[in-house]
């Protein structure tokens, strides 16, 4: 139940209309026993102040004087009402005839004024008294004198008629908030339900999404501005996904063509060599051709395990503080031939100073794999820069080379997998595509970032880099 978002509001709904239906019944039913009580206390004590104004004392006698011909709610048939007067020492001074000789119960020890009670009458029925204790009036000036008495004076009511008002006005409360709750689940489940009408519109949307098509999208038109910003971040996910596939299925083509030539080359020079009987130099010659194109297939393998690894956070990382420049020179040593046949110009420009804090491994993969674009790319005769620059607690590395044909737009594209820049992939088999993407996976994994500018034929790598610290410790 608690899972289930219209049940909980309908619980939520009703338990507040419920709580407010009760705490208003109460408070009416609380107000009103309070008028009713106190209506019923103002004629009790109506009739003790008539009945005390018959009492006097005559020197030290009381005199009660009470015709209850004037007060014929002591002589009703049915349910009359009682009184009863008592003298200081507790004899009874005069009773009501509908007591029929019974007493009420006297109240002792009660303060002057008038007092009322619960009491329980002489036949069983529930009852209320007013009680009054006072001193009666003197009919003469030798009684003012005397020693004043005090009387006790009980009227009493069965409270029958009071009970029925209370307990129709508590079943008429009861009725009303029984029936205003149900009310409320009824319009509380409509209201619920119209409300919750666009998630349940939304969830269509989603059902009717295809797992082959993730170009589609829910509509944010005519949704409530609470559930738009879900939406849009269903959108953006569903928008991710389909660009996750989207690479999937490139990287799926692109990894099957790339194997496929040097498969293709292979196979090629296996049928060649079994065509018909050779010489062991020409079989020697076709098998020092199949190891260069399985060297260069599994150089493509490495290089694809190397990104999924970047890509699946698996690749273990050790930081640590490195020299740039020597890990600099590493990185282009294997390129030395490359540079002397294509008379490349190479201009180093690191301070041995410029330290950053990563993992030397990849560090020197990525270093490596921008020295063998730059080598491979720049045209001959040309010219590669490699700048570092140590500022505001980073270390910028730039890689710049002449000769690039690529057009600025295409600075944007350079990092993707199997990303050429000759469309036609005329140099599939020797390169794949990967170098410039390892290179930034790498930077990234060490905490860097990458980016890539053409200017005027010039392409720039910059790789900014985490500066070591002052002291040279790793934290």
């Amino acid at each position: 139940m608690t899972h289930s978002i219209r049940v909980r509001l309908l619980v939520w709904v009703i338990g507040g209309m419920a709580v407010l239906q009760i705490g208003f019944a109460t408070v009416v039913y609380e107000v009103m026993e309070r008028s009713l009580r106190d209506g019923f206390n103002v004629v009790l004590a109506s009739s003790v102040r008539a009945l005390s104004s018959a009492v006097e004392q005559d020197r030290q006698r009381i005199k009660v004087d009470i015709d209850e011909r004037e007060f014929p709610e002591f002589r009703r048939a049915r349910h009359p009402d009682y009184f009863q007067v008592w003298s200081e020492s507790g004899d009874v001074l005069a009773r009501s005839s509908s007591l029929e000789g019974a007493d009420l119960a006297h109240a002792e020890n009660v303060r002057e004024g008038i007092v009322f009670r619960r009491m329980r009458l002489p036949d069983g029925r529930d009852g209320r008294a007013a009680i009054l204790r006072f001193v009666p009036k003197a009919d003469d000036e030798s009684s003012r004198l005397a020693t004043p008495a005090r009387v006790t004076l009980v009227v009493a009511r069965d409270t029958a008629a009071l009970d029925s008002e209370m307990a129709l006005l508590t079943w008429i409360l009861s009725l009303g908030t029984m029936g205003t709750i149900a009310v409320s689940l009824v319009l509380a489940a409509v209201i619920v339900r119209q409300g919750l009408r666009p998630l349940d519109a939304v969830a269509a949307e989603i059902a009717a999404i295809r797992q082959d098509d993730l170009s589609a999208r829910v509509s944010a038109a005519r949704l409530p501005s609470e559930l738009r910003p879900v939406v849009q971040r269903l959108n953006d996910l569903l928008r991710r996904l389909e660009e996750a596939f989207g690479r999937e299925r490139s990287f799926t083509a692109d990894a099957a063509h790339e194997l496929r030539t040097p498969l293709a080359g292979l196979r090629s020079t296996l049928e060649v060599a079994l065509a018909r009987p050779r010489e062991g130099g020409e079989y020697r010659d076709a098998l020092a051709e199949c190891l260069a194109i399985v060297q260069q297939a599994q150089a493509l393998t490495d290089q694809l395990l190397a990104v999924a690894r970047m890509e699946g956070r698996q690749t273990p990382i050790a930081p640590e503080v490195v020299a740039v420049r020597e890990v600099m020179d590493q990185a282009w040593r294997p390129h030395a031939e490359t540079i002397r046949s294509r008379r490349l110009t190479l201009a180093i420009d690191v301070p041995p100073s410029a330290a950053c804090v990563a993992d030397r491994g990849l560090l020197l993969l990525a270093l490596s794999a921008l020295a063998t674009n730059a080598a491979e790319y720049t045209d001959p005769g040309g010219r590669v820069e490699v700048t570092a620059v140590v500022a505001n607690g980073s270390v910028t590395v730039t890689f710049s080379n002449t000769g690039c044909r690529l057009r600025h737009e295409h600075a944007a594209q350079v990092f993707k997998r199997f990303w050429r820049g000759d469309a036609s992939r005329g140099q599939t088999g020797v390169h794949c595509g990967l170098g410039l993407t390892l290179a930034q996976q790498s930077v990234e994994a060490i905490g860097g970032s990458a980016s890539a500018s053409i200017d005027n034929g010039i392409f720039n790598v910059c790789f900014i880099l985490p500066a070591a610290p002052p002291n040279g410790v790793v934290s």
